[in-house]
């Protein structure tokens, strides 16, 4: 697989001079500590702690099409290179005037908004970097749309085929903010056709209303409220089991100079019915939220430093159930660095601080 990637990029490098066209590179670097000390049977307690490294090259023609070739590697500290994850980076991108669209292996950092913790796991974010399928996107000076499709699995004899669609958007007229998600997760049978496989459907979809006053509160960095609601659709074609899970979420953030907290609190049902089943075959979210009546989520983040291309911070996660409390300790060095940022002085001072991958 690393001979096929360096293949693509020697080939990148060919086509440039021909073509007389930009060169692009991008390098993504993330280290990572994760210790979660859980006190649950939802969720297991375990270390997460190494680094992972993405670099990308490429060509870009007429200042809106771009084609990249990559890989992302993942090794784990305290195992061998053999143990470790690498994952091919291949995709095509337009982007003009507002709206954009990727195809092919690409990085999820290039999704505008981080998803919440439901509908994305943290460890997911780092062990699978890059999205399988196609993104397509629209962002304006008020708010967002965009959707994706993400291809986690191929049909074979012994594997059964699995995709996701998510959809997101923010609208924020003055202070107040407008939006909602929607994520379907498919689970087909495997083309062997076993006894008692059958089709799984996982549907869910989030509005919330609320309000961004950040801009009456000019010492701080975020001030925002967000309260939602959330509805899911769970179905076992073969059996014909169905669940509808539903509740509030509430979401609260505030942020100041070097410190932020952010509070997530849902009052519903299991919104992961067909987790002991399925695990991550069929859902991406934080299994946390298989509590069966609340589960509140306090974030206290630390920011050691950050700028356009830097970001080292730490989080300290209280995840409080019914029945227990669990503490999860976590610190992230990122740098992103590309041929744009590189050249253009002013770029690093005006773009606004470096996502953290959490």
């Amino acid at each position: 697989m690393i001979k096929r990637v360096a293949y693509i990029a020697l080939l990148l490098f060919v086509i440039y001079p021909a073509s007389a066209q930009k060169l692009m590179w991008d390098i993504d670097f993330l280290g990572y500590f994760d210790n979660r000390e859980y006190n649950t049977a939802l969720t297991s307690d375990k270390t997460l702690f190494g680094v992972r490294i993405s670099p990308e090259v490429g060509v870009e023609f007429a200042d809106s099409h771009r084609l990249m070739a990559g890989a992302s590697w993942v090794q784990p500290f305290g195992a061998e290179v053999k143990e470790s994850k690498i994952t091919p980076t291949l995709y095509y991108r337009y982007a003009k005037r507002g709206f954009s669209m990727t195809f092919g292996l690409f990085p999820r950092t290039q999704l505008i908004e981080k998803l919440p913790s439901y509908l994305q796991y943290d460890s997911i974010a780092i062990c699978r970097p890059n999205i399988a399928g196609a993104l397509f996107q629209y962002q304006a000076k008020r708010g967002y749309a965009e959707v994706y499709i993400d291809w986690t699995q191929m049909q074979t004899k012994m594997r059964r085929e699995a995709f996701m669609v998510l959809a997101s958007g923010r609208w924020t007229p003055k202070i107040f903010i407008l939006g909602g998600y929607f994520n379907m997760n498919h689970l087909a049978r495997s083309s062997k056709r076993v006894v008692g496989e059958a089709v799984m459907d996982h549907i869910s979809i989030s509005p919330y209303v609320g309000a961004d006053l950040t801009s009456l509160a000019p010492k701080l960095d975020t001030l925002s409220l967000r309260v939602g609601y959330y509805v899911g659709i769970e179905r076992h074609r073969g059996t014909g089991e169905k669940h509808i899970p539903n509740g509030p979420l509430v979401e609260f953030n505030v942020a100041w100079k070097y410190l932020g907290l952010d509070n997530t609190f849902y009052y519903g049902g299991d919104m992961f019915p067909f987790y002991g089943q399925f695990a991550a075959q069929m859902y991406q979210g934080d299994p946390f939220y298989r509590s069966d009546k609340w589960y509140n989520q306090t974030d206290v983040n630390i920011y050691f430093y950050r700028n356009s291309f830097v970001n080292c911070s730490a989080k300290l996660s209280f995840h409080i159930l019914p029945n227990s409390f669990n503490f999860q300790q976590q610190l992230a060095v990122r740098f992103n660095l590309n041929e744009t940022i590189w050249k253009d002085k002013e770029l690093r001072k005006s773009r606004p601080y470096l996502r953290e991958i959490y």
